[in-house]
């Protein structure tokens, strides 16, 4: 389970190169929220999602600790619908995964240290293209790289597009609604598409040596469980000139406004927002996000008390 902070936010209005740092104020200020009433919830993490055409320079300003840990993202999210074609094959005529478009995504994450998930992937293009009465079904050939030494290490899940049918046709199922036929009205039709994605993930099982993985711990890491090819190191954000030149390029009038986040919002002292939904969870997830909350609270608690209760972000600039 994860919370999705933002969604393309460049794809319908190129002013969403500025409205970045009121993507990481939300998730600073979603985090602390988290950890002020972790006693009655669990931290779920916090997902941004981009389309696959976004920028290396987005993906470090979003998962850096530009304050503190709280305003990064705790995963980043490709919604992936470049692999169009059964195979991308070489002057050789065999089929290369580098000449295919998920070569690029492998070298600019290879090193990346956050999960890494496929919020929404599989073409309905090309010799993809399926419509009524989808017989056969889509076909998912690069869900093969999707735990081999390919993408593997970088690849954390891959969330298919979509279940419900709408009028792009990618859906899995026939949902209520969708067609004319009575029959339809209120019933859900698992179509072949669904069935071949099916298969596909049972072939290319996650290996058993990952179940049972021993997260509880806050020293636990994915190489206790497994030998990393790579080197992941953390997020560094971008330099001012980093971000000058995006602007630059992406022909943005706005000045370029990363080095700050905007405050918290004022009114979340009061009324519902002052308190915590007191729900029941479970001791042992509430273990599992002890991690993460204990050091929140340890910042909240400093912050306020250098503030002497005056309405700010609640963070300082390191």
């Amino acid at each position: 389970l994860m919370f999705t902070v933002a969604n393309e936010m460049t794809v319908a209005d190129s002013k969403g190169w500025a409205a970045f740092p009121c993507v990481k104020a939300l998730t600073r200020d979603i985090h602390r929220y988290q950890a002020e009433c972790r006693a009655f919830m669990r931290r779920v993490p916090l997902l941004y999602t981009a389309a696959d055409t976004g920028s290396s320079t987005v993906v470090e300003y979003l998962t850096c600790e530009l304050e503190n840990e709280d305003d990064a993202v705790d995963a980043y999210g490709l919604n992936v619908y470049s692999y169009c074609d059964e195979q991308y094959l070489d002057s050789n005529g065999k089929d290369n995964f580098q000449n295919s478009p998920y070569w690029n995504i492998h070298t600019e994450f290879k090193d990346f240290s956050k999960p890494l998930i496929f919020s929404e992937f599989g073409c309905n293009a090309g010799p993809f293209l399926t419509s009524c009465l989808f017989v056969g079904g889509r076909k998912w050939p690069d869900k093969t790289f999707f735990k081999d030494g390919q993408l593997g290490e970088i690849l954390s899940g891959a969330i298919a597009f979509e279940f419900s049918m709408e009028p792009n046709e990618y859906g899995l199922a026939l949902t209520p609604g969708f067609t004319s036929d009575a029959a339809n009205k209120d019933s859900t039709y698992l179509l072949d598409s669904y069935f071949a994605l099916k298969r596909e993930f049972e072939a290319h099982n996650v290996s058993e040596r990952w179940d049972g993985a021993e997260i509880a711990g806050c020293s636990w890491l994915p190489s206790k469980a497994h030998k990393m090819s790579y080197k992941h190191r953390q997020s560094k954000c971008p330099l001012s000139k980093e971000v000058k030149k995006l602007f630059k390029d992406k022909r943005i009038k706005t000045k370029p406004n990363w080095a700050k986040l905007p405050p918290t919002p004022s009114g979340t002292s009061w009324g519902e927002l002052a308190s915590c939904a007191e729900y029941e969870v479970s001791a042992e997830l509430l273990h599992e996000a002890s991690c993460h909350k204990n050091a929140s609270i340890s910042r909240i608690s400093s912050s306020n008390s250098s503030s002497n209760g005056s309405n700010s972000s609640g963070s300082s600039s390191s």
